[in-house]
């Protein structure tokens, strides 16, 4: 009786939102306003034979929900759904892969509008779902109790039920971590944008949301042609792109200087140094280009910077034979006088003789800023992150991160019922020291925190990058679960350089998981839960549900009859440096 009840209020809302469709897909069309040639385009692929405005919207309809059909058939989703899971793969329209679409990039806009829709719809119905989740976690735990088959793990060992229940929380879980609320109207104007530091209307509608700060940036601001995996903006990159020289305090917050193509452009600023430094303190500037990467510190190609009218850097662009793919640029340090008032003159020229010599981007905007940084020695550093809270992915935040990470596989409809991980670092293929990862990066393998800070120690220009995957780190993370391990394997002597973990984060080796078990029980509450804001598993939920953080930013949103919740205002970015004094990990 219970499943049945439970499908029967699947089907409804299923039957819900199917109904709403048709007026998310008349929102789109007007949000997106076609021209002649785009409709003349589009009667021309949906072979429209007359009156194009009256008959697009029920072939595109039909078109649609013939192709989301399809989908469902390939993915083995059920129609009506019999569970949660197929409520949501069978609501959305996922259809990145179709090239109809994806040669029109109206149509495109048109379907995340709707998706976009569908997603308030759920947020609205939130409640309602919880309880719907609730239900089916009854059911589950009911049938696993009746059922008489067990599952095995290995020969000797059999699934516990406190396993199962967190297979059937799984789903629960994923809500709670992938939240999507849609922006207010002044968020969608992007009041964080560059387009607003430099007065700029935006050329797109289409924003992307900061995975740290969580604020909102249009992508042709940022000239940003295809989505990131993971969005970082460039304030909270300028700030983070240098773990060793943390900041301490803004004394110029980063600001846009707009270059200006074909003459001669410059940027002047006042500041002032109100306090004394410490011996290991000084003062940096950095910049950024605003180019799509921003990844790196990077001047104007021709010019040079002031301070106090005494030229301090030259600019010079790179040659067209230059076998360099980019110019090496690295932060500059500005030695201030307490209290003095500063001049900082960036001179930029863009016409001279020889111009044709030599690789030159024109109008192309540059983020700036002057902060006040602590310098580490190594093991300082090393230290610090060691016994920063903030930097903890506890035991259970891992094992959630390992769930979440082989689930996220099964939807890309890659087999997998386990993952495995090796304990040798890539640096130097010993055993890993501190298992640590950077704060953005999505894969459960380490590298040892002392081999990756040595090496950026050595680096010149500095640039952290993870080994494994390439990608920026703008912090570092410690894994809990895995430093438990390597301090087991160590004290017991054991031969194991790999571990494989099952789909409920658990290690599959009965011998090192019944010395976890053991481990685990005497180690702090911090270290096996903690509520840290794990940036890894807000994204992957979201992208297991196919949430998109792109959001429709046109005016005419203020038209829709129900209006959806707003956000709350963005926080500013916390100053870093304060480190906790416990010891939080085994050591």
């Amino acid at each position: 009786m219970l499943r049945k009840e439970l499908e029967k209020n699947l089907k409804d809302i299923k039957e819900d939102v199917n109904q709403e469709i048709p007026k998310y897909l008349e929102e789109g069309i007007i949000l997106n306003q076609m021209n002649r040639k785009v409709q003349n385009e589009l009667q021309k692929e949906f072979n429209i034979q007359q009156d194009f405005e009256l008959n697009f919207r029920s072939i595109f309809l039909e078109f649609i929900f013939n192709l989301q059909k399809q989908k469902m058939i390939q993915k083995q989703i059920f129609n009506p759904p019999k569970s949660i899971s197929d409520l949501f793969l069978g609501s959305y329209f996922y259809l990145e892969d179709v090239p109809k679409i994806n040669r029109h990039p109206i149509l495109k806009q048109i379907i995340d509008h709707i998706n976009m829709r569908i997603n308030n719809y759920f947020q609205h119905h939130i409640s309602t779902l919880h309880q719907l989740i609730n239900q089916q976690n009854l059911i589950d735990s009911q049938s696993t109790r009746s059922s008489q088959i067990d599952i095995e793990i290995d020969s000797n060992q059999r699934i516990p039920e406190e396993q199962q229940q967190k297979q059937q929380k799984q789903e629960f879980e994923l809500i709670d971590l992938a939240k999507f609320k849609n922006p207010t109207e002044e968020q969608l104007n992007c009041p964080y944008c560059v387009c607003k530091k430099i007065n700029q209307i935006a050329q797109k509608p289409l924003a992307f949301r900061c995975a740290i700060c969580k604020n909102y940036f249009h992508s042709s601001c940022l000239r940003i042609e295809k989505p990131k995996k993971v969005f970082v903006c460039p304030e909270c990159i300028i700030i983070g792109m240098d773990p060793l020289h943390e900041l301490q305090e803004s004394i110029l917050d980063p600001i846009i200087f707009q270059s200006l193509e074909g003459r001669a452009n410059q940027f002047i600023s006042k500041f002032q140094l109100k306090k004394g430094l410490p011996s290991e303190h000084l003062v940096e500037l950095r910049s950024i280009k605003i180019d799509g990467q921003f990844e790196d510190i990077s001047w104007p190609d021709l010019g040079d910077l002031q301070l106090n009218g005494k030229k301090i850097q030259e600019f010079r662009p790179l040659a067209h034979n230059s076998s360099l793919k980019k110019r090496k640029d690295e932060k500059l340090e500005l030695k201030l006088e307490l209290g003095q008032m500063n001049l900082l003159t960036i001179r930029e020229q863009n016409q001279t003789p020889e111009l044709k010599a030599y690789r030159i981007n024109q109008g192309i905007p540059y983020m700036l800023g002057i902060f006040q940084v602590r310098i580490y020695k190594l093991s300082e550093f090393i230290k610090k992150i060691k016994m920063d809270q903030n930097c903890l992915l506890g035991i259970e935040q891992s094992k959630k991160f390992i769930q979440l990470s082989i689930l996220q596989n099964q939807f890309d409809e890659v087999t997998m019922e386990s993952i495995k991980v090796s304990l040798d670092c890539v640096y130097d293929l010993n055993q890993i020291q501190t298992p640590a990862r950077g704060n953005i990066c999505e894969h459960i393998q380490c590298f040892s925190l002392e081999n990756l800070v040595t090496m950026m120690k050595n680096v010149t220009p500095r640039k952290w990058k993870c080994p494994i995957c390439k990608q920026m780190i703008l912090g570092l993370q410690i894994d809990a679960y895995q430093m438990c391990i390597l301090t087991i394997i160590k004290q017991f002597n054991l031969k194991i350089n790999e571990v494989s973990f099952n789909q409920f984060g658990e290690v599959e080796n009965p011998e090192l998981r019944e010395l976890l078990k053991q481990q685990e029980s005497i180690l702090p509450d911090s270290t096996r839960s903690n509520n840290n804001r794990i940036i890894q598993l807000e994204q992957i939920s979201q992208r297991i549900l196919k949430i998109s953080n792109q959001v429709v930013a046109q005016s005419q949103i203020k038209q829709y009859k129900s209006h959806p919740p707003s956000l709350p205002e963005p926080k500013p970015i916390k100053k870093i440096g304060n480190s906790f004094s416990d010891a939080i990990l085994i050591d």
